[in-house]
């Protein structure tokens, strides 16, 4: 009988040609033909317990209401609760389903609460179970899958997603069950390049329903499922509010995960035990390590990373790993990539910029551009680091021009996988529910019309990348530019 440890080295040295798809040059290919292939597909996330859909059943994902926008979804939800139904499943007539409608992968959801729900040095059976399940269907349909750990605006003791709770514990132990607050604002950034944003919490519709009351917001405190059993959390979260990525635990789970020390070692530790469980499936090609991550601190951001890529990339070789920016937005111009100075908050160190041209398996994974020189824009910067573009969750109006511009897309999303809330009467959570309606919610469809190959048709050209770079830029000038701004808040511990 083998030993694990020999059964580990002999995984590793399988993996070299063992994935299905990898990155080459600039583009993604198929390790069996050595041919380019776009990937398209949609996303599969789960936001709540038991975080992945099982694969039993015989019938395709049917959410009603379908709609683009998931706020007319939940209003529709909330004026008709009986009507409104989501799904639990992800079984072989999904599969069928999506190779008839000409897409070749999927975005599943392996979030990081769901996996790793206790400080261990290793991933819940019962979540491990389910992805194998996943994993199995998708190797023998040959549909790639990205694994992405989804969070949104953090995790669940600021009221959001993604970071387990016992995270929090240790980033903000003096926070948790209290208030939440503000201390760490970015008004000339966050303001000025996402207008009407909004990124002060105590603003938020629906903070009013604890605002100062110590006792509501200490209600459930410590509970791995906050986020959905809190009143002043249900009153804020059912939408995907930005400001609860910038609330002081927020900022304080960021800085605690992405700066060096333990929080940045627990990270890359649960990457590596994804990266263990996985190297047995052909299918899971990719790895997207953080859904819109909620900093400015590029520098630690970016070090982040590379720590857990080269986690990754120790157990299997070839694994396409994402690097993304600040939210996965197109907040910032492709020629700040270059100039922006090192040693700021802002800046990416040039040992980081040197590993991010010439790693062979990276990607730069973006959101929702949806203009033309917006997409340029993240193609421009994907270029300077001489690796593909993605753009891993987008709407299904930028397909087209996606697809004349060769780039992979990934669309939110195929179901909304939950059942919680005021929507579906009010369940207990997490005994009677499944997912968590939550955060971008509402705008689950399986067959989205313009999610498809006939949108490679529609051609766009002759767009450049926007923003350039003012006549007076330099590094000189950005250095200027950053130091006032970080006198312009206080930074979190």
């Amino acid at each position: 009988m083998q030993s694990s440890a020999c059964k580990l080295l002999l995984g590793r040295s399988a993996t070299a040609h063992f994935l299905a798809t990898k990155v080459r040059d600039r583009g993604f290919v198929m390790t069996a033909t050595n041919s380019s292939i776009r990937l398209q597909g949609p996303n599969v996330v789960v936001k709540g317990p038991p975080y992945l859909p099982y694969v039993s059943g015989n019938s395709i994902c049917n959410d009603w209401p379908k709609s683009a926008d998931s706020i007319a979804g939940t209003l529709f939800c909330t004026e008709f609760p009986t009507l409104c139904h989501s799904c639990s499943t992800f079984n072989q007539a999904d599969v069928d389903h999506i190779k008839s409608e000409g897409w070749n992968m999927i975005r599943l959801s392996v979030v990081w609460a769901g996996a790793q729900p206790r400080d261990e040095e290793s991933l819940d059976p019962n979540f491990l179970d389910r992805l194998h399940a996943i994993l199995d269907l998708t190797d023998k349909n040959g549909i790639n899958v990205l694994l992405d750990n989804h969070g949104d605006m953090v995790g669940t003791a600021g009221c959001g997603n993604g970071v387990p709770m016992w995270v929090q514990q240790k980033a903000a132990p003096e926070l948790i069950g209290k208030p939440l607050r503000t201390d760490l604002i970015v008004p000339w950034l966050i303001g000025t390049l996402v207008p009407s944003a909004g990124v002060r919490v105590e603003e938020l519709e629906g903070y009013d329903t604890c605002g100062s009351n110590a006792s509501a917001w200490a209600q459930h405190a410590g509970d791995p499922n906050y986020n959905l059993l809190s009143p002043c959390c249900k009153a804020m979260n059912s939408h995907n509010p930005l400001a609860l990525g910038f609330s002081s635990i927020s900022q304080r789970t960021m800085n605690y995960i992405l700066r060096p020390g333990a929080g940045r070692d627990a990270f890359v530790r649960f990457w590596r035990l994804v990266a263990q469980a996985v190297a047995r499936h052909p299918s899971a090609f990719g790895a997207e390590l953080m859904n819109e991550p909620a900093s400015i601190h590029r520098r630690y951001m970016f070090e982040t990373w590379r720590a857990a890529a080269e986690a990754i990339h120790a157990t299997v070789p070839d694994m396409s790993v994402a690097v993304a920016d600040t939210l996965n937005a197109y907040i910032l111009p492709w020629w700040y990539t270059d100039l922006s100075p090192e040693h700021s908050m802002f800046g990416i160190s040039a040992s980081t910029r040197q590993w991010l041209r010439e790693s062979d398996y990276l990607f730069y994974a973006w959101h929702y551009a949806e203009s033309a020189s917006e997409m340029h824009n993240m193609q421009a910067i994907s270029d300077k680091w001489h690796m593909p573009s993605f753009g891993t969750e987008t709407g299904c109006d930028s397909w087209p021009l996606a697809f004349s511009m060769n780039i992979s897309m990934s669309y939110w999303h195929y179901s909304s996988y939950c059942n919680t809330g005021p929507w579906f009467g009010n369940r207990k959570v997490p005994e009677e529910t499944f997912g968590a309606c939550i955060l971008g919610w509402g705008s689950g469809d399986s067959a989205p019309g313009n999610c498809t190959n006939a949108a490679a048709d529609t051609a766009v050209t002759g767009v450049e990348p926007s923003w350039r770079p003012p006549a007076n830029v330099s590094v000189e000038w950005l250095e200027r530019l950053e130091s006032a701004a970080a006198r312009s808040f206080a930074q979190g511990a």
